[in-house]
């Protein structure tokens, strides 16, 4: 029964978020791109992401007090053996600190994170950011665009959506990390 009305509030909350608009500003962007080699299953990190797993273990979360699927997100992150500083705070002090990692606006999600000098926005796999971290592109972050359903914190059943995470420059140039096809 818990597990039915979670599904439900989750349900609610990503039609609310349809409604008001915040998921559709990514999308458009997120189309123009050619999908990468990953589809359908996450990069697997290689060893690399081992020699490196002090580094990565710290994460900073920045999410309102309001939102499931963030803790969802800093759920799957600690799942993954990341050491999670959740911070919860007012949106416009969340909005700062995209302002300081030049996130474009068309990239926005419902919370951000800082990890290894890069800004995380939205649902991004762990995996994803075990790469970003173990690469050290030219990047100032990463980024998934709204809230597709199936992404970590997003998960409704078995119901999954394509989508891909987004790398961003300062410069405001974009481009594709990894592409999940479903």
């Amino acid at each position: 029964m818990f597990q039915s009305q979670f599904l439900n509030w989750k349900t609610v909350l990503f039609a609310g978020a349809i409604a008001t608009g915040i998921v559709g500003g990514g999308y458009g962007i997120a189309n123009h791109f050619a999908p990468q080699q990953t589809v359908g299953k996450a990069i697997q990190p290689g060893p690399e992401a081992s020699a490196i797993a002090a580094e990565v273990a710290q994460i900073t979360v920045y999410r309102t007090p309001t939102c499931g699927c963030c803790e969802g997100w800093v759920e799957h992150m600690k799942e993954n053996n990341f050491q999670v500083t959740d911070i919860v705070k007012p949106e416009a002090e969340i909005q700062a600190v995209r302002q300081q990692h030049n996130l474009p606006g068309q990239l926005r999600s419902c919370h951000a994170a800082e990890i290894g000098g890069y800004l995380v926005e939205g649902h991004v796999p762990a995996e994803d950011v075990r790469k970003l971290v173990a690469q050290k592109p030219d990047l100032a972050g990463i980024a998934v665009p709204g809230m597709p359903i199936g992404t970590p914190g997003m998960e409704v059943g078995d119901r999954r959506e394509s989508f891909e995470v987004l790398g961003f420059q300062n410069n405001g140039d974009i481009r594709v990390f990894n592409s999940y096809q479903f």
